[in-house]
C-alpha cells in the first residue's frame, strides 16, 4: 500500500494516527470550529523534526511546541508517507483534549477516491470527513496516539466497520498496532509529550536524565 493508502485511513477509515471516540465538537461542521487550525504538509514534518530533535537529543530547550498541522505531519512521516499527497486537503486542530483530523470528500486525491471505492463515489464532494485523536502516556518512555472514532458527513461510522477496516491497514503500517488504531512512541524517559490549545507540547527530561530515546 503505498502513502494514498494512507489516505484511505483518513476518509472512512479514517487514518488518523490517532484516534477518536471523544467529543461532539468532531462532529461539528468547519463553519463552526473556532479553535486555528492548520494543514499537513512536508516543511511540517521539517519543522517539528527540528522542535523534536531540540527538546528531545540535542537538550538545546528545555521545552517547546509544534503547531497542530506540523505534529500530525511528522506522525504521517514516522508512518513513512512521505512526500505527503498534494491537493490531500487534511485540516489538523488541537485542543487539550484532542486533534482532530479533518477534510472533504471533494479534496482527496484521485488515487485516494478510487481506492475508497463506490461508497464514496455516492457522497457529494463537500461532504466533510472527520477522526479525532487522543494522546495517552502509557509508561515513563511511551506515549500511545489513539484512533477512537471516525465521522462522514457529521454521521458516526459504527465501531465494528472501523475496527475492521484499521486492522486491515495495520497489516500494511509495521509502525501501527495490530488493530491499526494505536502508534506507540518513545520519548526519552520521564519527558513529556502533551496536547495545548493549537499545538503540541514537548518537555524534556530532568537534567540528570540520559536516556537520548527519540520521539
Amino acid at each position: 500500500m503505498n502513502s494514498l493508502g494512507y489516505v484511505v485511513i483518513v476518509a472512512a477509515v479514517l487514518l488518523g494516527g490517532g484516534a477518536v471516540t471523544f467529543p461532539a465538537r468532531a462532529q461539528a461542521q468547519v463553519s463552526e470550529r473556532h479553535a486555528p487550525v492548520d494543514t499537513v504538509s512536508d516543511a511540517g514534518v521539517v519543522r517539528a523534526a527540528a522542535m523534536v530533535d531540540s527538546v528531545f537529543v540535542d537538550r538545546q530547550l528545555t521545552e517547546g511546541f509544534v503547531d497542530a498541522g506540523d505534529f500530525a505531519s511528522y506522525l504521517m512521516a514516522r508512518l513513512n508517507i512521505r512526500p505527503i499527497p498534494a491537493g490531500m486537503g487534511l485540516r489538523v486542530e488541537i485542543d487539550s483534549t484532542s486533534i482532530v483530523l479533518y477534510g472533504r470528500i471533494g479534496d482527496l486525491p484521485p488515487e485516494a477516491l478510487a481506492a475508497l471505492g463506490p461508497l464514496v463515489g455516492m457522497l457529494a464532494p463537500e461532504t466533510e470527513y472527520t477522526g479525532v485523536i487522543s494522546l495517552t502516556a502509557v509508561a515513563r518512555e511511551v506515549v500511545r496516539f489513539h484512533l477512537a472514532r471516525v465521522t462522514v458527513g457529521g454521521i458516526g461510522i459504527p465501531e465494528p466497520l472501523v475496527a475492521a477496516a484499521m486492522l486491515e491497514v495495520g497489516k500494511h503500517y509495521p509502525a501501527l498496532s495490530r488493530s491499526g488504531r494505536a502508534l506507540f512512541v518513545e520519548i526519552p524517559t520521564d519527558a513529556v509529550v502533551e496536547l495545548a490549545p493549537s499545538r503540541v507540547r514537548l518537555v524534556g527530561p530532568p537534567a540528570d536524565t540520559t536516556s537520548h530515546t527519540q520521539i
